[in-house]
């Protein structure tokens, strides 16, 4: 089957009809946008297919200006609108890994609801990704390597490329008359896809003609042996995972150690995290989840935080320390830090009302200085029966995890406080 009538069918299984192409300029990119373009006009079959492109400078390249011309260029060419978006790549890790992690976030930004991003994998691609798994000791759910059709970063991503090789890419493009640009770096053997593909992977094919379409069902068979994994794993899940960002402890200590791993990147996958190594898994067991009963333990995760509480664990993002911070009230909306959004003051004859979020409280005027503070730790009266008590057990009985507690805004006249919003008042002893 040929590259247009084989992308026309996979098109017809999907329901989606607005897709965003991420073009890079380079042959495979290059392929695909012509691709589309040509189906786009095939109006009879596809009368509402709405199509654009979007490339990424990393700033990585002295040729990177050139490229982001090139691309344009070819948009304008087969009239096809293209985004152009810089990003900034972290060095934290491997570039590779930054530039990647830059790329799709970036493109997420701006994919539409009921868009679909469509990226130029192909057959040599899932060889090098199977590989780099491998490298990694991956389990079955790295070794699935990339699906025709899977979610990425949030993102839905059709990959209609997969069952061809670049020599059937090369083909089309000459046939097409298309010009692409060339990476200058896809020749340093530093980075590993490099060396796997320019050194390694070569030699493989020359010596079995078949190798790609081997390695493909052997990553198909991992998938569809994780997929089954997951399956039988279903209802236990459902019973750990009822929030998705919130895993239950609930006899998760019974288990064996394989199934509680099973479980546990079933949760990871759930919230679209990267997949750790075995020895982050069994770290984050016995640090976090083994743990004395009275810790706070945490574990990072790339960018996101596991934190256990009340025999539960949580997905969060890192936070910054409050527990310094004091911010004076004097205006009727006060922005405050770390993403807690604004605290407004509404103002009657007799009551100050504070909003925060979903909450708000009430509290009689005042002459003394208004502040918002997010750390306490002193004894108070939070209800007219009950003897002053400390704060930490007022936090759990309300069952608020340890580091919320230091995210709520605290309401202080003068040095005395009165209230955490929408979670009790401070009631004076008399």
């Amino acid at each position: 089957m040929d590259l247009l009538s084989d992308i026309e069918k996979q098109l017809k299984q999907t329901t989606a009809q607005a897709f965003l192409i991420a073009l890079s300029g380079g042959l495979d990119s290059t392929v695909l946008l012509s691709l589309f373009a040509k189906l786009r006009q095939k109006q009879p079959h596809l009368p509402t297919l709405s199509v654009r492109a979007i490339h990424i400078h990393h700033g990585l390249s002295p040729n990177a200006d050139s490229w982001v011309q090139h691309c344009q260029d070819l948009c304008d060419q087969f009239q096809i609108p293209l985004i152009i978006e810089r990003v900034q790549v972290s060095k934290t890790n491997s570039i590779e890994a930054g530039a990647r992690e830059a790329r799709y976030q970036a493109i997420k930004t701006h994919l539409h609801t009921q868009e679909i991003l469509v990226t130029a994998h192909h057959l040599n691609d899932q060889t090098e990704t199977f590989f780099l798994a491998l490298k990694r000791g991956s389990g079955l759910q790295g070794l699935g390597a990339m699906q025709q059709q899977s979610v990425l970063f949030g993102m839905p991503i059709l990959r209609p490329l997969l069952g061809f090789n670049r020599t059937q890419l090369a083909d089309y493009a000459q046939k097409e008359n298309l010009n692409w640009i060339t990476d200058e770096s896809n020749g340093d053997n530093r980075y590993d896809r490099n060396f796997l593909r320019n050194e390694i992977l070569p030699e493989l094919r020359e010596r079995w003609a078949h190798f790609d379409l081997a390695v493909q069902r052997s990553a198909q068979h991992c998938f569809e042996q994780q997929q089954l994994i997951n399956d039988l794993l279903s209802e236990a899940f459902a019973e750990h995972c009822q929030i998705k960002n919130q895993f239950k402890l609930c006899q998760f200590r019974q288990y064996s150690p394989a199934k509680q791993t099973a479980l546990l990147r079933m949760w990871l996958a759930e919230n679209q995290l990267e997949m750790p190594s075995k020895r982050q898994l069994t770290q984050l067991i016995n640090d976090v989840i083994f743990a004395k009963e009275d810790a706070n333990p945490q574990f990072q995760l790339v960018n996101k935080v596991i934190r256990r509480y009340q025999d539960s664990l949580y997905l969060t993002k890192p936070f910054s320390d409050l527990t310094k911070c004091i911010l004076k009230l004097e205006q009727n909306t006060l922005s405050l830090p770390d993403d807690l959004g604004n605290l407004t003051v509404q103002e009657n004859e007799d009551n100050l009302i504070f909003y925060w979020q979903d909450y708000s409280v009430t509290l009689e005027k005042t002459n003394l200085p208004i502040s918002i503070r997010f750390g306490y730790s002193d004894k108070v009266k939070h209800h007219p029966k009950r003897p002053i008590e400390d704060i930490k057990k007022i936090w759990q009985e309300l069952g608020v995890p340890v580091w919320e507690r230091n995210r709520i805004p605290l309401i202080f006249y003068g040095n005395k406080l009165k209230s955490a919003v929408g979670f009790f008042r401070v009631f004076d002893v008399s």
